[in-house]
């Protein structure tokens, strides 16, 4: 059966740009603000809504008759739960990264040229990086993107260095060429971070989680203010947290490359014995 052409692809595609309209600030939207913000005719708008609704994807309010997430969202995020090995298996990791280092831990993944943070587990300290699950970052200016980056194939890293490296601080590596070498110090090193590249305010380390193949699926690290995590903190945190990876690796049944082996085994040494790299 052809697929190609068929008019029923760009309601479909409608229906998922209505679902995921709704967000932490507009977690109930009525049919004129929706259509008006998503420029979709009010008559569209509402066949997809009321679409939505019999299938229990959208809720619709009975005192004010705005429109928000149903609960058949959340049983597909469940069964996505259940079949994310990564996920299901991270949350420990995280939980025991946070407690060890007081700070909020997570857990992210490639998309296209987006990092999306699947899993987060909040530190004990009062004053916190502020990373919610589902939020997406350009994966070229954080610590995660980044970790995985440096392990992807050489093809991946050149589509990114061919659509640009916007600079979202004036610490962000714009250069093809300097991102290149930032790359391959991540490989040597086995960690990333981020000094204030995403954000003046944040900084991050993240290590690269693989798969039983040996590929890189993802990255666990941990963010927080820049005050506090300076480089030389970074480095200092940078074995707890390339052990947790490891781990979690493991329990993925992943094998670790042999450079990234490496570099997990030269973090072992005790500090004073060398000098911590920063970012």
């Amino acid at each position: 059966m052809k697929v190609a052409g068929n008019p029923a692809a760009p309601a479909v595609l409608k229906a998922l740009t209505i679902l995921e309209s709704f967000d932490a600030e507009h977690p109930a939207q009525s049919l004129s603000d929706l259509s008006r913000r998503l420029g979709i005719a009010k008559a569209s708008a509402f066949r997809n809504l009321n679409a939505l609704e019999k299938r229990g994807y959208v809720t619709k309010s009975q005192r004010d008759g705005t429109y928000s997430l149903g609960v058949r969202i959340l049983e597909l995020a469940r069964r996505f739960l259940d079949q994310n090995h990564l996920l299901s298996i991270g949350s420990s990791h995280l939980a025991e990264l946070s407690r060890t280092t007081g700070e909020t831990s997570h857990l992210a993944v490639l998309d296209g040229f987006e990092v999306v943070y699947v899993d987060v587990s909040q530190g004990s300290q009062l004053i916190r990086a502020v990373v919610s699950r589902g939020d997406r970052l350009s994966a070229h200016c954080v610590a995660s993107g980044k970790a995985i980056l440096a392990h992807s194939p050489r093809e991946k890293v050149m589509e990114f260095l061919a659509r640009g490296l916007k600079s979202l601080t004036p610490r962000t590596i714009s250069s093809p060429d300097d991102f290149i070498t930032d790359l391959e110090l991540i490989r040597e090193r086995g960690y990333a971070t981020n000094i204030g590249e995403w954000s003046d305010d944040v900084s991050a380390i993240a290590c690269p989680v693989f798969s039983h193949q040996g590929n890189v699926v993802g990255a666990i690290g941990i963010a927080g203010p820049r005050l506090r995590l300076g480089s030389k903190t970074l480095g200092y945190l940078a074995t707890a947290i390339q052990s947790q990876a490891k781990r979690l690796s493991a329990d993925l049944g992943g094998i670790v490359p042999p450079l990234q082996e490496a570099a997990i085994l030269k973090a072992q040494i005790p500090k004073r014995s060398r000098k911590v790299s920063g970012a």
